[in-house]
């Protein structure tokens, strides 16, 4: 806005108020000035712009008319509220944020409004505020302010117009306007004005009362639509409606079993149905209860995360099964189960059979062999749909087993890196070996199918067609670092804080598993005996003696898994369930000593060492034995206490070693007992 210049009757102008409306730069206003330095006539410069604190002003009456009748001269005020009036940036932060209870914003049109109308209130705050400062100085009464200020309001919407393209909207009656002015003027919360008086219908009710479906009726039309099984339109939920509000239907409320009166409901026009059956907020739910393809469903109601390729290899693998799109000689397709290292795009592990039957284990087995023989940690994170794993979650798929973080879903093809890579083998490699089926529905014209007919390959060249394709695409150059192939980038881009395979906390569930024990500190495993040993290196002395202290002689159970040639990798033993050592092959030598080689040599010392172990404990423990004898003492002779009472012979009497005496009336009476033979007894 123009304004006056030192204090003088001169009006300056700043640039800003110029560009771009007037002139498209400050470098073309400069030229302007500089052309007309040495004319009476042309834009001229008050002051000369330069350095930091020094800026360009222009003098108001250099201007041409109709620019200065765009600003307007503030010697020659057309109207009071122009010494007051700007737009108020308080107000524009205000009504840019502001939303109704629905969560919608006002629309430009209701923004531009409101700011006008509570910039335009503002400048009139002020000028009531001057004339109330002036009336009480000359002792005059404040009566008919309001009038005063209402009408200046009213007669300076010509003055926006002309100005400013734009109008304000305030009532017009004197107090309908003091009333808008008084509620305007009060603070609201920490606003230093009350903006939220000025807008109409604040809370949103006004689109609501005009609504002729209310919630209960929206609600039926959207419980038909989902509920009837055989998927009806909205045509025949219309039909349904007409049939309700006729009284030929019942509409009832399955959970709470109120049946609905139809008088309570309004009548409709099959659009309005349509309608209200169309929009996104019903489809949302309809839709997701009646779909039977819920990857169409979340194609077209979920949002998509955004998310950026990992740089390490190994930071994630995405995993998924699919069907190289062959059919073989009995008409069936091939399964394959594949694992993508994402930052790399390369695929390391692949396992594939005619059906899905048995094949996921195979995968992870074999995924643990490969990365192993090439000397990698497995990876740090999984990406799987659930339908194959989501019996391993409560085993070796828990977080901190097999990967450090895992992340399974059910049917949610966009939620797997490997989808999309699958697509590059589909179309872009698999697509020129004969046979190549195409999708049904396929957007692409060149991925549609031809008018040939489409031949049937054996087995056997499926499997060899998809393993070459997947090292054709291991081989092709990376997608970010074309200097390097994918199979390179995994190779050389490995993340390095991946953790070292937990072999104990894996091998039980996806290991094989044998019986059987150790014997001379021998553990025998697919007919050899392996010796005991610890991470990786052959147990040598305590450490061996306290592992046969707990198994030697006894039953363990073993698991183990073999490499890619069919060789033990690694090997486990367990005893009653807990880990106890691992079971690893003892290196040999050569009988012969003039043939024997460095590493014979070393594996010679080993054994020797592994048997002087067990000796010098057998050898220390004979030494350490006691020289402890028993002496036994006679037992005491029994107490023959038994006797019958009333018999002659009540007692017995022990033998004696020395002949005894016995008295003559007591031989004789043990002469007279005949002597009776159990011949005689059973002859006679």
């Amino acid at each position: 806005m123009p304004h006056f210049w030192n204090h003088t009757n001169t009006v300056a102008v700043f640039p800003e108020e110029l560009i771009p409306e007037f002139w498209k730069n400050q470098a073309c206003l400069s030229v302007e000035i500089s052309r007309n330095r040495n004319n009476q006539f042309g834009v001229k410069a008050l002051q000369r712009g330069g350095g930091k604190s020094r800026k360009l002003i222009i003098d108001f009456d250099s201007l041409p008319n109709h620019i200065q009748q765009k600003l307007g001269d503030p010697r020659k005020v057309e109207h009071n509220l122009l010494y007051f009036y700007k737009t108020d940036s308080v107000a524009v932060d205000f009504y840019t944020n502001f939303k109704r209870p629905d969560g919608s914003y006002l629309n430009p049109d209701e923004q531009q409004r409101y700011i006008t109308n509570a910039s335009v209130l503002i400048s009139i705050l002020k000028l009531r505020d001057k004339h109330q400062i002036e009336r009480v100085k000359l002792g005059m009464s404040l009566k008919g302010l309001n009038t005063f200020l209402c009408e200046e309001s009213n007669s300076f919407n010509a003055i926006l117009l002309k100005r400013f393209d734009i109008q304000h909207n305030l009532p017009t009656h004197p107090t309908r306007f003091k009333e808008a002015l008084n509620d305007f003027s009060t603070p609201f919360n920490e606003w230093p004005y009350n903006f939220a008086a000025i807008i109409k219908d604040i809370e949103g009710k006004r689109k609501q009362n005009a609504r002729i479906v209310d919630d209960v009726t929206e609600a039926i039309l959207n419980g038909l639509f989902a509920n009837i099984s055989h998927k009806p339109t909205a045509t025949e939920i219309y039909r349904a409606y007409e049939a309700f509000l006729s009284g030929y239907a019942q509409v009832y409320n399955e959970d709470t079993g109120e049946i609905y009166d139809p008088k309570g409901f309004p009548k409709l026009s099959e659009s309005t149905v349509r309608l209200y059956l169309s929009s996104w907020e019903n489809k949302a739910a309809t839709y997701k209860q009646r779909s039977g393809d819920r990857q169409k469903y979340m194609g077209q109601f979920k949002p998509p995360h955004q998310l950026e390729r990992p740089k390490f290899a190994g930071s994630l693998i995405s995993i998924d099964d699919r069907q190289p799109p062959f059919k073989d000689l009995d008409g069936n397709r091939v399964w394959f189960y594949n694992g993508l290292d994402v930052a790399s795009g390369c695929i390391t592990t692949f396992v594939h059979g005619k059906t899905k039957d048995g094949i996921i284990i195979e995968f992870y087995r074999q995924m643990v062999r490969n990365y192993t023989e090439w000397g990698f940690n497995l990876p740090d994170g999984l990406e799987a749909e659930s339908s194959l794993n989501s019996s391993f979650t409560k085993t070796f798929l828990q977080e901190g087993y097999m990967f450090q973080n895992v992340r399974i879903e059910a049917n949610n093809a966009r939620g797997k890196r490997i989808e999309r890579d699958n697509g590059i083998l589909r179309y872009n490699i698999e697509k020129k070996r004969p046979g190549w089926l195409a999708r049904p529905h396929a957007k692409s014209e060149s991925n549609q199918e031809g008018n040939e007919k489409v031949p049937q390959i054996p087995y056997d060249q499926i499997v060899q067609g998809a393993i070459e394709d997947i090292y054709e695409l291991n081989n092709s150059s990376h997608m970010e670092d074309p200097t390097k192939t994918r199979w390179e980038y995994f190779r050389d881009m490995q993340h390095p804080e991946l953790k070292p395979t937990n072999w104990k906390a894996i091998l039980p569930f996806l290991g094989y598993h044998q019986k059987s024990s150790c014997n001379t500190g021998y553990i025998k495993l697919q007919g050899k005996a392996r010796a005991i040993a610890q991470n990786g290196q052959i147990c040598l002395g305590e450490p061996l003696i306290n592992v046969m202290k707990s198994i030697e002689g006894k039953e363990v159970d073993i698991y183990w898994l073999d490499d890619n040639a069919g060789n033990v990798m690694k090997a486990l033993a367990f005893y009653e369930g807990r880990f106890i050592c691992e079971v690893q092959e003892m290196p040999k030598y050569n009988r012969a000593v003039i043939e024997r080689t460095a590493a014979d040599d070393e594996a010679r010392e080993i054994q020797s060492s592994y048997v002087s172990t067990v000796e010098g404990f057998i050898r220390h423990h004979e030494k350490a034995l006691m020289k402890v004898n028993i002496f036994q003492q006679p037992k005491p002779e029994p107490k023959n206490g038994f006797f019958i009472p009333g018999m002659e012979h009540n007692r017995f009497q022990p033998q004696t070693t020395d002949a005894e005496i016995i008295d003559t009336d007591e031989a004789e009476k043990m002469a007279m007992v005949p002597s009776v033979s159990w011949q005689n007894s059973f002859f006679k």
